[in-house]
């Protein structure tokens, strides 16, 4: 077994499919103590069934983000089982919601961006304020959210869900100013489009995968690709990593594109 996180106890949030899922088998192949959390019940059992099948350790508490009680069970039950929490891997979020629903902002209905902004903005708050009072009380811990690289640059059609990843970008910085001197890092990963589960009916229509890999330098990642650096975010390798936001996205912020990808991706009519 590999030891980079060694005993390490590690939450990821959205644990039961996607980048999640992959962040949370890695950490365990190398050395974590894991905690599914995931507001899917049975997609958090499997995930810690397919680790504990590896020999490793894993459990899995179901957590609705958008729940102040909900995710201060979640840390509780945590803290009962394994004492502490030395990582949080953040990465809820409902990507079917995301792609079907977002809009531009003049056409986006106001409980769309009620919804998106409970989900990614909100649940990224409740974690980062509840997980990170328990790291505060170990004078240790690194936190990690996930973001987008559509944050960074301007995705059409993609209005509310680019505004509550911005907060998440904003977030990071000076949440890691706040808490370093606490011993607690905070870094965000951007990723482009990856091939997670929701991605993958679309990526199988005709055109489709050619048609995001025009967007791309590099081959459009699957979620183990992200894994190895949540892993590195995670260890003490990264001890002087904090405040961070990292752009893993294939080479899509390298060049431009004219092209309207919510509008290519989103065939429903409306």
């Amino acid at each position: 077994m590999a030891d980079r996180v060694r005993e390490k106890v590690a939450v990821v949030t959205g644990g039961g499919s996607g980048m999640g899922r992959a962040g949370a088998v890695l950490l365990a192949a190398e050395g974590a103590r894991i905690v599914v959390a995931d507001i899917d019940e049975d997609k958090g059992a499997q995930v810690c069934a397919s680790i504990r099948a590896e020999g490793h350790e894993a459990t899995a508490i179901p957590v609705d983000v958008r729940s102040a009680a909900s995710v201060q069970a979640l840390v509780r039950e945590t803290v009962q089982r394994h004492g502490r929490i030395d990582v949080l891997y953040h990465n809820a979020v409902d990507v079917k919601f995301v792609n079907e629903q977002d809009r531009r902002l003049t056409e986006l209905p106001e409980e769309t961006w009620d919804r998106m902004i409970d989900l990614v903005l909100r649940g990224t708050f409740l974690c980062c304020k509840y997980i990170g009072r328990q790291m505060l009380a170990q004078k240790s811990g690194s936190i990690i959210l996930t973001a987008t690289v559509d944050a960074l640059v301007g995705c059409a059609g993609l209005d509310s869900y680019t505004a509550a990843k911005g907060g998440v970008v904003a977030m990071t910085r000076s949440l890691a100013a706040g808490l370093a001197r606490d011993g607690v890092r905070v870094n965000a990963i951007c990723p482009g489009f990856v091939a997670t589960e929701p991605q993958l009916a679309w990526m199988e229509k005709p055109g489709s995968r050619a048609l995001m890999e025009q967007l791309h330098l590099l081959p459009v990642a699957a979620p183990e690709q992200i894994a190895p650096f949540v892993v590195y975010l995670a260890s003490d390798e990264s001890a002087v990593v904090t405040g961070g936001v990292f752009p893993i996205d294939s080479g899509y912020m390298a060049f431009k594109a004219n092209f309207n990808v919510m509008g290519a991706m989103n065939t429903e009519p409306r």
